[in-house]
């Protein structure tokens, strides 16, 4: 008997992955009326209760498939999910992608770690192209603290798009460390998303929230 509830721990570029990979393995077809392909970048109580209301509704093959990706949740929310995920309707699956570390244990023990092999995809959900910053990053990540700091700089010179900028270099940050699978990476991933949750703040530090990476993260070769 199949589970009923799973999780993805990465970036929201490995979204049509997912759900590609998730057809498959659920038997759905992609245009199913029973396939929900929800999108989050901030993840609230709202949306919780929202997404309970739909996952009960009545299926037309009597199955229903939720992939749900999540760029930012908090606790409240998480909390407000757990009847769902205890108590779900027969027959409803629920597959989240969220970023690393971001998960409460509560919910976490609760669900699955999602086996299927996935593969980033060329652009992300949130429109910023996967290699933007490609070459910015490779160079911030093998860099010194004053070396990243400038870099930093630089980066925050041009108050115009700021913001989705920081947020660029952020997922590209992410992806970069996904792809190298070590447990000095696993522990900068989960730096990256207490980073990228303070991003959606009404007037957050960009320079510190950027500078609490150049610190923390390690230098990789």
């Amino acid at each position: 008997m199949e589970h009923h509830a799973y999780y993805v721990e990465g970036p929201q570029s490995l979204k049509s992955s997912l759900v590609a990979s998730a057809c498959k393995q659920f038997n759905f077809q992609n245009n199913s009326p029973d396939l929900h392909v929800l999108e989050f970048e901030k993840f609230g109580i709202d949306d919780a209760h929202e997404l309970t209301r739909q996952a009960a509704l009545k299926s037309v093959s009597n199955r229903a498939l939720f992939i749900i990706a999540i760029s930012i949740t908090n606790v409240f929310a998480q909390q407000a999910l757990l009847k769902l995920l205890e108590e779900p309707q027969q027959g409803v699956t629920f597959v989240l992608l969220v970023p690393p570390g971001s998960l409460m244990p509560t919910i976490k023990s609760r669900l699955l770690r999602y086996s299927g092999k996935l593969q980033f995809d060329e652009q992300n959900s949130l429109g910023a192209t996967r290699g933007l910053f490609e070459q910015q990053i490779a160079t911030f990540l093998k860099s010194s603290y004053k070396d990243r700091s400038a870099q930093i700089t630089a980066l925050l010179k041009d108050d115009e798009g700021v913001r989705e900028r920081v947020r660029d270099f952020v997922n590209s940050i992410e992806a970069a460390l996904h792809h190298k699978q070590s447990k000095e990476a696993r522990a900068g991933l989960e730096d990256v998303a207490k980073v990228r949750s303070y991003l959606n703040d009404q007037s957050p530090s960009l320079k510190m929230l950027l500078e609490h990476l150049a610190v923390t993260l390690p230098k990789f070769s």
